[in-house]
């Protein structure tokens, strides 16, 4: 196993084997030659800690920030494997993401470092790419992901099979099995719509909003049914998530997220359905699972009789 930290960005002396970007006289970059000599470390570690924006008034930290950190992590181990986002560029490609399911098991205070784990469980046809991410702290796991990316042309965002380099950089390695979604108990409600516009200053790289950005959506149409039914937002307790992605949502776009009740775990644990799209048609369809912290869930339950 490997063992890393976020101020080296290095193991196993990956690092010191890097080789710079090639340059051409007018200083831009050249494409077909390697960042780094081949890595061949299945398991990355990071330590990372949260920044205080993603905490709410209550000191936990919102899910969307979570799935944040899980970017981080496959970022990270994307980086020492010597697939930087720079590379990506060069070679006109990109892994996005098209189904995610993150499981939340406690949550952490400010300032907690996180023992973050990843790794490639599964790369199909060298375009479809399962990575799985653990978070602990102390010991006691935090959170728990499947990502499901897909390699992409960096121009039209279709697919594209990757290159031999890029299947050997992330190799396949079983450690345990990928997330699952809890069960519930079916219990239709009513359904409700929050429509905004995408920002312009919301966008990633890639010139759309980025994936955990849906999750800050569903959870405000969550939380304005809750202020409606005289619930307090901030109690608001995220459990589990699962978004697969449909299409993009560009700059200046219309949104609009429809939530409606599915189900519910016991009598304090609501299950929701989110269906996001954009004028262009569906964007992404979610399932939130929510609590509340201070208990009392039943009535956040009921907020969609």
């Amino acid at each position: 196993m490997v063992h890393s930290s976020t101020s080296g960005l290095g193991a196993s002396g990956a690092v010191n084997n890097a080789l710079a970007p090639p340059a051409e006289a007018d200083g831009r970059t050249k494409a077909g030659r390697c960042y780094l000599t081949l890595v061949t470390n299945a398991v990355w570690e990071f330590p990372l800690t949260l920044p205080r924006n993603a905490f709410t008034a209550r000191e936990a930290p919102r899910a969307g920030d979570i799935w944040r950190l899980c970017q981080d992590v496959a970022t990270l181990a994307s980086i020492n494997s010597g697939w930087p986002p720079s590379r990506f560029r060069v070679e006109r490609v990109a892994f996005i993401v098209y189904k995610m399911t993150l499981l939340h098991d406690a949550e952490s205070p400010y300032g907690a470092v996180l023992d973050a784990q990843t790794w490639v469980s599964r790369l199909r046809r060298r375009t479809l790419c399962t990575r799985e991410v653990r978070v602990r702290s102390a010991g006691r796991r935090v959170a728990a992901a499947t990502q499901e990316w897909v390699h992409v042309d960096f121009e039209t965002l279709k697919p594209k099979q990757g290159s031999l380099g890029a299947a050997a950089a992330f190799a396949e390695t079983e450690v345990e099995p990928s997330i699952e979604m809890p069960s519930f108990d079916p219990l239709p409600g009513a359904e409700d719509e929050f429509p905004f516009d995408m920002w312009q200053t919301w966008s990633d790289p890639l010139a759309h909003a980025n994936h955990p950005a849906y999750i800050d959506w569903c959870d405000e149409a969550t939380s304005r049914r809750m202020l409606a039914a005289g619930l307090d937002p901030v109690l608001l307790q995220p459990i589990a998530e699962q978004v697969t992605f449909r299409s993009s949502v560009l700059p200046g776009e219309r949104v609009t997220v429809r939530t409606k009740r599915i189900g519910r775990i016991g009598s304090d644990v609501v299950v929701l359905r989110h269906h996001l799209e954009t004028e262009r048609g569906p964007a992404a369809d979610a399932t939130s699972v929510r609590g509340l912290a201070e208990g009392g869930g039943q009535a956040l339950v009921a907020a969609w009789d």
